[in-house]
C-alpha cells in the first residue's frame, strides 16, 4: 500500500515532535534578531574603538546585510538540493565562528569582512528555519505556528539589548562572544534531534524504515508501510529557482519579491539605526535601551494580534493592512521629538505593525511554494528583500552625515512601507485570481 506523506504532514495533529522542530527553528530566528540588534547597540562603542566618523558605521551594517542577502540566495538553493539539516548546521558554524571573530577586529575593513561572512551563515539559517518549520507543520496550524515562531526575532532583539546592558562592564565584546558561542552549541543539538526533510527523503528514495520512523513521530496513529511512498504532485525535482516562475507562480513571485524588498528597507533601518540616532538626544543609556527594546516588544504584540486576524482576513490582505498601519505609526513617531515617553510608545507602535506584519509575510509566503522549492522560495524572498536592507543603512548613514534629523528619517522610512502595502495587496489579488492548485499524488518509490 502506498502512502502520501504530504497528506500525513498536512492532516497530522500538532504534537511534541512538531514542537521540538519549531523550538530549534525558533532559536535560529532568535539568533537573527540578536545579531541585528547587537551590532546596533555596539555601534557607538565600535565607532570609538576604531576611531571612525559616525557615518562610516553604515557600511559595516551594509556588509553584514550583504552577507545576509547572499546567504539567503545561496543557502536556500543548497538546502533544497542537499537537504535542510546539514545546510542548517553549516550556516550555524559559519555564523558562530565569524561572530566571535568580530571581537578581534582592529580596523574598519576587518570588521566589515567579519560581518559579511557571519552574515552569509545567518542569511541562510533564517529563511531555512521558516521553510523547515513549514515543511513539518500540519496545514491547519501552519501559518499561525510559523508566525508565532517568528516572535523569536523580537525575543532575540530584546535579549541582545539586555545582554549588552548587563555585560557592559565587560566591554562591548561580550555581546558578540555570547552571540557567537550559542549557535555553535546548537549545532550538535540540531544534528541529533532534527529529522531530514520528509518529502525530500521520499524524492531521494530513502530507506522505507527511515521514512516510517519519521511518520510515526509526526502522526503515531498512522501504520507503517513496507515499500512505497508518494508526495504531492506539485513537488518537483530540478532547478528550483526556475520552478518559482512556473505553473502560474511567475507574477506572484515577482510581486512578492517587491514586498520583501520594500518592507525590509524600513525594518532594517529601524533595527540598525535607532540606538545611534538617539545618541546625543539627551536620553541616558537606560532610556535608549528601553526605547530600542520597545521595537521588538511591539513586534511580539503585533505577531500575537496578527495570528488571530490572519484566520479571518486572507494572509496577504492582512500584510497590506499591517504595512499601511506601520507607515502611519512612523509618521507619528517623527513628531515625538526627544520626549522619552512619546518615543517609547511610537517605537512600540512601529514594532507592532512593522515587525508583526513581517512575521505574517514570512508565514504566508512559505505557503505559496511546495516543500521541494520552499527553501528556495523563502530564501530568495529574504535575499531580494535584503538587497533593500543593504541599501537602507548606507542611505541613512549618508543622510546622517548631511545632518538630517531623526524625525526626517522616520518620515522617509514610511515611503517604502507604503510601497510594501501596495505590493502585498497586489499579491493578494493575484492569488485570489489563480485557479486552485491541484495536489495530486505523484508516486515515488522508496525501497530498501
Amino acid at each position: 500500500m502506498a502512502r502520501n506523506v504530504s497528506d500525513v504532514i498536512d492532516n497530522a495533529r500538532f504534537n511534541g515532535y512538531h514542537l521540538r522542530i519549531i523550538m530549534i527553528c525558533g532559536l535560529l530566528i532568535l539568533f537573527d534578531g540578536f545579531d541585528l540588534t547587537a551590532i546596533s547597540y555596539a555601534a557607538p562603542d565600535l565607532i570609538k574603538h576604531l576611531g571612525i566618523n559616525r557615518s562610516l558605521i553604515g557600511p559595516v551594517f551594509s556588509a553584514g546585510l550583504f552577507g545576509l542577502t547572499l546567504g539567503a540566495l545561496g543557502f536556500g538553493l543548497i538546502g533544497d538540493r542537499l537537504g535542510i539539516k546539514p545546510t542548517f548546521a553549516l550556516c550555524c558554524v559559519v555564523f558562530g565562528v565569524f561572530t566571535l571573530a568580530t571581537v578581534v577586529a582592529s580596523s574598519l575593513t576587518e570588521l566589515m569582512v567579519y560581518r559579511f561572512i557571519a552574515g552569509l551563515g545567518l542569511g541562510g539559517a533564517s529563511p531555512l528555519s521558516v521553510a523547515y518549520a513549514s515543511d513539518y507543520c500540519p496545514k491547519k496550524v501552519r501559518t499561525s505556528v510559523v508566525m508565532i515562531m517568528y516572535i523569536n526575532l523580537s525575543v532575540g532583539q530584546i535579549v541582545a539589548g539586555y545582554t549588552y546592558s548587563t555585560l557592559a562592564a565587560f566591554g562591548w565584546q561580550a555581546v558578540f562572544i555570547v552571540g557567537g558561542i550559542l549557535p555553535l552549541l546548537l549545532v550538535p543539538v540540531m544534528l541529533l534531534l532534527m529529522p531530514d526533510g520528509l518529502e525530500h527523503m521520499v524524492l531521494r528514495k530513502a530507506a522505507p524504515e527511515k521514512i516510517n520512523a519519521v511518520l510515526a513521530k509526526i502522526e503515531p496513529s498512522v501504520p507503517a508501510v513496507d515499500t512505497e511512498f508518494t508526495i504531492a504532485k506539485e513537488n518537483k525535482q530540478g532547478f528550483q529557482l526556475a520552478e518559482l516562475f512556473r505553473d502560474g507562480r511567475a507574477a506572484v513571485t515577482a510581486v512578492l519579491w517587491c514586498v520583501f524588498f520594500t518592507s525590509l528597507i524600513a525594518m532594517y533601518f529601524f533595527m540598525n539605526w535607532i540606538p545611534t540616532l538617539l545618541q546625543g538626544s539627551g536620553l541616558d543609556k537606560t532610556q535608549i535601551v528601553i526605547i530600542t527594546s520597545a521595537l521588538p516588544f511591539g513586534g511580539i504584540l503585533g505577531t500575537l494580534v496578527a495570528s488571530t486576524v490572519v484566520m479571518k482576513v486572507s494572509g496577504f490582505r492582512t500584510v497590506a493592512i499591517g504595512y499601511f498601519c506601520a507607515a502611519i505609526a512612523m509618521a507619528l513617531l517623527s513628531m515625538a521629538g526627544s520626549e522619552f515617553l512619546l518615543l517609547a510608545v511610537g517605537t512600540l507602535a512601529v514594532g507592532m505593525f512593522l515587525i508583526g506584519t513581517q512575521s505574517v509575510l514570512n508565514a504566508v509566503a512559505a505557503a505559496v511554494y511546495p516543500p521541494t522549492m520552499r527553501a528556495t522560495g523563502i530564501g530568495w524572498g529574504f535575499g531580494i528583500g535584503r538587497i533593500g536592507s543593504i541599501i537602507s543603512p548606507s542611505i541613512a548613514g549618508l543622510l546622517v552625515a548631511l545632518h538630517w534629523q531623526p524625525a526626517d528619517l522616520f518620515r522617509i522610512a514610511a515611503l517604502p512601507t507604503l510601497a510594501a502595502c501596495i505590493a502585498a495587496y497586489v499579491v493578494a489579488r493575484l492569488l485570489a485570481s489563480r485557479a486552485p492548485a491541484r495536489h495530486e499524488a505523484a508516486p515515488v518509490l522508496a525501497r530498501h
